[in-house]
């Protein structure tokens, strides 16, 4: 991997150079952290290989998808970062404990409510730095009874009027015996992953307020929100089949539900 050329890095994240002024970021100090991030990306790419056995084997899991941030996206973060980061003093000897995200990883489940096994087992993994956001869609739930039946499992609850859902999870992890970094880990399910894949393709870098756009993906999300209901009612549909209930009874209770 090359040396860090500041015009043809500017140039490919369309980085103004007012803007990194403004920032009050040093450039040597990026290139010296860009060249000692590129000799920790091996260390990185094999314990997330790592974390993922670990989390494939888990009941509920369906499936888990790793990504160890690019050194050139790590500079390029930094700096739309800006001053956030800069106000920390951020360095080749600090990084690492500054960016939460070097390590990403993403388990998907099929079904609304399987986040909570997945929890459990994250928790019982690994320490947690800190406490675990679920963020909802207003409307998704009661938000008084949701946050009841969570009670006691100590997660923060965030409603997003945008239409993200997701748990996150900030867990700590030994790279090394002196080293250790922080790894964030979502857990969704696979419609919420595929909307959030799309509306990210849409949306960034340019489209960020287009409100054509904007509209349509909330559209999108909805039905997102109606799929992954119908895929939780059907999983209710299968276990009370072979019970009293019969199948007319289980029609009626579809049909009020999707009408």
């Amino acid at each position: 991997m090359g040396k860090l050329i500041k015009e043809e890095f500017f140039k490919e994240f369309s980085i103004d150079e007012d803007y990194f002024l403004s920032t009050g970021l040093d450039w040597n100090e990026l290139e010296n952290i860009y060249e000692d991030y590129i000799e920790l990306v091996p260390l990185l790419e094999k314990e997330a290989e790592y974390i993922v056995s670990k989390l494939i084997d888990v009941s509920s899991v369906h499936s888990v998808r790793r990504r160890v941030k690019k050194p050139s996206h790590l500079i390029e973060k930094i700096i739309r970062k800006g001053k956030k980061y800069q106000e920390r003093n951020i360095s080749v000897l600090n990084y690492k404990e500054i960016v939460t995200d070097l390590i990403g990883i993403r388990v998907l489940h099929l079904f609304k409510d399987d986040w909570q096994n997945i929890h459990h087992e994250i928790l019982n993994l690994w320490d947690i730095k800190e406490t675990p956001q679920v963020n909802i869609r207003r409307g998704d739930y009661n938000l008084s009874q949701f946050k009841e039946t969570i009670k006691d499992i100590n997660c923060d609850v965030i409603v997003r009027e945008h239409g993200y859902r997701s748990v996150h999870y900030l867990v700590g992890i030994d790279i090394t015996k002196t080293l250790n970094i922080s790894v964030e880990i979502q857990v969704r399910t696979v419609f919420e992953e595929a909307w959030s894949e799309i509306d990210h393709i849409m949306r960034y870098p340019y489209d960020v307020d287009n409100p054509i756009i904007t509209e349509y993906l909330a559209i999108f999300n909805r039905i997102v929100g109606s799929a992954d209901e119908m895929g939780t009612f059907l999983k209710k549909v299968k276990e009370n089949f072979g019970t009293v209930r019969d199948t007319d009874e289980v029609q009626r209770e579809l049909d009020m539900k999707f009408k």
